[in-house]
C-alpha cells in the first residue's frame, strides 16, 4: 500500500487540495479528493481489484495514483470542475478573488479573500445528498464541514 499524494493548488485564485490515496489490497481502489477548507467538492474511485495477485501491482498502483492525481490537478485548471465548486460552495467563491484583487492588495490570493470573509456572512452551502454507497470518511468531512468552525474549547 502506498500511502498517496497530496498537492495544494490555487485556482482562480482560491486555494484546494488534491489528495490521492491507496486503500490497500483488502480495499482495492485508488480515490482523489479535491478539498477546499474540509470540503469535498469532487472525487474520484477506481479499483484495482484485478491486479491484487499480479507481481506489478506495486508499480501499476503507483502510475494509476499518479495518473488519477494529475487528472483531478487538470480538470481543476482548466476550469472543469468550476460549476460544481460553486455549487457546492455558492458563486461568490471566486468573486471573492476578483473583488480583492481589484481593491489593491499586497497579496490578493490570501489578505482580502480572508478580509471578505469576516466581513460578509459566508454564502450558504448548497449540500448534495450523500450517495448511497459514499465512505465513511467522506460522510463525516461533509457533516464536519456543514457544521463549519467552532469556537476554542466549544463543544
Amino acid at each position: 500500500m502506498r500511502s498517496g499524494f497530496n498537492t495544494n493548488v490555487r485556482h482562480r485564485g482560491t486555494l484546494f487540495h488534491v489528495q490521492t490515496e491507496d486503500s490497500g489490497r483488502a480495499n482495492p481502489h485508488v480515490i482523489t479528493h479535491l478539498f477546499y477548507e474540509g470540503t469535498i467538492l469532487a472525487s474520484d474511485k477506481q479499483s484495482y481489484a484485478e491486479l491484487v495477485d499480479n507481481d506489478e501491482m506495486a508499480d501499476a498502483v503507483k502510475q494509476r495514483m499518479e495518473t488519477q492525481h494529475l487528472g483531478m490537478l487538470e480538470r481543476l485548471r482548466a476550469g472543469a470542475l468550476d460549476d460544481e465548486i460553486e455549487a457546492r460552495l455558492g458563486d461568490a467563491i471566486f468573486q471573492e478573488v476578483a473583488e480583492a484583487t481589484d481593491a489593491g492588495s499586497t497579496h490578493p490570493e490570501l489578505e482580502p479573500a480572508e478580509s471578505a470573509r469576516e466581513a460578509a456572512p459566508a454564502p450558504p452551502r448548497r449540500r448534495k445528498a450523500p450517495a448511497a454507497d459514499a465512505p465513511l470518511d467522506e460522510l463525516v468531512l461533509d457533516y464536519l464541514a456543514e457544521r463549519g468552525p467552532r469556537p476554542p474549547g466549544a463543544r
